[in-house]
């Protein structure tokens, strides 16, 4: 429990400021001594903070531990905030246990992909506590609650964007509609004393992630509302503008977290979650750049948003973030990918002399080691979890085609023996993790136990295609 806990406050707690540490301390250190004492709101806290570390553990075995409560636990703290509206639902410490709970979805893959419709519970009751309104309006308050409120404010708006962004709604709330500041840059130790805080150097790690996020708030709310708005298409000229904007607030983040005294998954975190609205905004024309130049900026712009999140990968904890989690979790296999991939997509003007052909697979050989990476992750994710085959499918047969087109080799043969491979890998792996039957209670907990038998033997009768001499691609498969 204790390595759970500074895990949590190591990682996720850089950018998404819920929790007052010393606050939370002192409460678990009281639950320790009395646990008959303890508050309700506490407890839940507690249980969801320790599934959100419990995926980035460095031991195996922890993991495996978590990962078998994850799911329970989740649905204790879903069950205790569906209760009657009483005041430790309606305050401070119950919108806590609401953020947690949202981000305990997307790291633990739990209907990770709908937060969107909880977010939209969540913003109103932060409205209805006040959290819209800066503390300075509200009457006394220490220093420590003041920015407790500004920082759980911030993180509920960013919960609020990067939900909208995957939902493919404008956010719930604009610039517009409230005015509380930004969160201070003084650290938590610091926050029960005025006059001490106001001498202090403004270094610390633990609070600029989230004053870098909130800056560019307003930014990334107007560039999902130019997305994903019904009434109003932007123009190429206001998408590539948004898009500077974008990139300069990303290229200033770039510099603060490339700092040496920076927490390595904060610095991670905070690249994803601002490096991922320059990949939506561009990426319905960076397809059409393959047709038409015009729009080849959108094109690279995307590429490179791509590489940057696939590099994530390269950090071991987050990388078991992205193997693991749901929602933003996911852009590695969804835009990343495409994005990647399109790059390497032949053109339909084919030939050139031998050392052109070369020349081109060396100028592609590193996009072909970061699509060999996507191919491995989309793998990896199975074994973690993952039961959609066909993204394993498609990556397969995506990177097969690539290096036969660059290889100047049969491309249509060289998908159809990726298709069968991959098809009898991702089988394996399903069958491998059905024999263990406690892996689909967990993910299913309602099922009776004949349903879990069902689905067990289900898996070879899916894959029964696989044994027909004739299964093949059709002669229009990639027209």
């Amino acid at each position: 429990m204790d390595e759970l806990i500074e895990l949590y406050f190591d990682t996720f707690e850089y950018c998404y400021r819920i929790l007052d540490y010393s606050v939370f301390k002192r409460k678990y250190e009281s639950y320790m001594n009395s646990i008959e004492s303890t508050e309700g709101s506490f407890l839940v806290q507690l249980l969801l903070v320790m599934t959100i570390a419990g995926p980035l553990h460095g031991d195996v075995g922890v993991r495996g531990q978590m990962d078998r409560r994850a799911h329970t636990w989740i649905h204790i703290a879903q069950t205790w905030l569906s209760g009657p509206v009483e005041k430790d639902r309606l305050s401070v410490a119950g919108i806590q246990v609401q953020c947690l709970l949202l981000l305990s979805r997307q790291v633990n893959r739990v209907g990770a992909d709908l937060i969107w419709i909880s977010v939209g519970s969540l913003v109103r009751m932060a409205i209805q506590v006040g959290l819209h309104q800066d503390p300075s309006q509200l009457g006394e308050m220490s220093l420590r609650e003041r920015e407790v409120r500004r920082r759980l404010w911030y993180s509920i708006l960013e919960l609020n964007v990067q939900g909208s962004l995957d939902s493919g709604v404008v956010p719930m709330v604009s610039e517009y509609d409230y005015n509380t500041q930004l969160p201070s840059d003084i650290s938590d130790e610091h926050l029960d004393n005025v006059n001490e805080a106001e001498g202090v150097a403004r270094t610390e790690t633990n609070v600029f992630f989230q004053r870098l996020l909130a800056k560019s708030l307003p930014l990334r709310m107007r560039v999902t509302t130019h997305i994903n708005s019904l009434n109003h298409d932007p123009t190429y000229e206001e998408v590539v503008a948004l898009g500077n904007d974008l990139t300069t607030a990303c290229r200033e983040a770039a510099d603060m977290v490339g700092q040496p005294f920076v927490n390595s998954f904060g610095a991670c975190l905070c690249s994803h979650l601002l490096g991922r609205f320059a990949l939506t905004l561009h990426f319905g024309y960076s397809i059409k750049a393959k047709t038409n130049p015009l729009y080849s900026h959108s094109q690279k712009v995307c590429l490179e948003a791509a590489l940057d999140i696939i590099s994530l990968l390269d950090d071991e904890v987050y990388r078991r973030a992205l193997l693991t989690g749901g929602g933003i979790f996911r852009d590695i296999v969804t835009r990343g990918a495409l994005q990647v991939f399109l790059a390497l997509a032949p053109d339909r003007e084919t030939g050139g002399s031998i050392f052109a052909r070369k020349r081109n697979r060396d100028r592609q050989e590193p996009l072909i080691q970061d699509a060999r990476r996507l191919v491995q992750y989309a793998k990896d994710r199975m074994w973690h979890g993952e039961t959609n085959v066909k993204i394993y499918i498609f990556f397969s047969m995506m990177m097969a085609q690539a290096e036969a087109s660059l290889d100047n080799l049969p491309i249509r043969d060289a998908a159809t023996k990726a298709l069968h491979e991959s098809l009898t890998t991702g089988h394996e792996i399903l069958k491998t993790l059905s024999a263990d039957t406690s892996l689909i209670e967990l993910a299913h907990p309602d099922l009776e136990p004949w349903s879990v038998q069902s689905i067990v033997s289900s898996v070879d009768d899916d894959f029964d295609f696989l044994d027909e001499v004739n299964f093949d691609l059709p002669q229009n498969f990639f027209n």
